[in-house]
């Protein structure tokens, strides 16, 4: 089955605090470290979510892979889609990688995964998490 290729290390429910720094804290540590490669779906309103651009940060905090995969909600203007800033920065650097389009292949999937992994360990100079953690939700 191709789900084998998957670990979910998601969020299953909300974090039950108003600790901005408690819930940072829970998505490093017990989200992130245990994984090599974040994927970050990117639908209508995701490049606004600051628990989305925590991850992220917290992803390249720890060097591992991070794979940006566009969902058909995803909104785009003529240069592309629209991201998580974080994301689009690390896609510009060629830190992350990304597949722009869903799709249920597995080989597809297999692939991003292997090259968000391989960009990993070979690219780390590339990573770029300079900018400000995000305190509110813009979108």
């Amino acid at each position: 089955d191709w789900l084998d290729l998957f670990s979910d290390r998601s969020l299953g429910e909300p974090v039950r605090s108003d600790d901005p720094e408690y819930v940072n804290r829970a998505i490093r540590d017990d989200r992130i470290v245990g994984s090599s490669v974040t994927i970050v779906l990117c639908g209508a309103r995701t490049y606004g979510r600051k628990y989305v651009d925590w991850e992220i940060r917290s992803t390249l905090h720890h060097s591992h892979g991070l794979l940006g995969v566009a969902l058909p909600s995803v909104p785009r203007t003529a240069v592309g889609a629209i991201v998580p800033e974080r994301l689009s920065d690390n896609l510009a650097t060629g830190y992350a990688a990304w597949m722009d389009a869903w799709t249920w292949e597995p080989d597809a999937w297999k692939s991003a995964i292997e090259d968000a992994y391989q960009r990993s360990q070979t690219r780390g100079l590339l990573i770029s998490n300079t900018r400000l953690k995000m305190a509110v939700n813009t979108a």
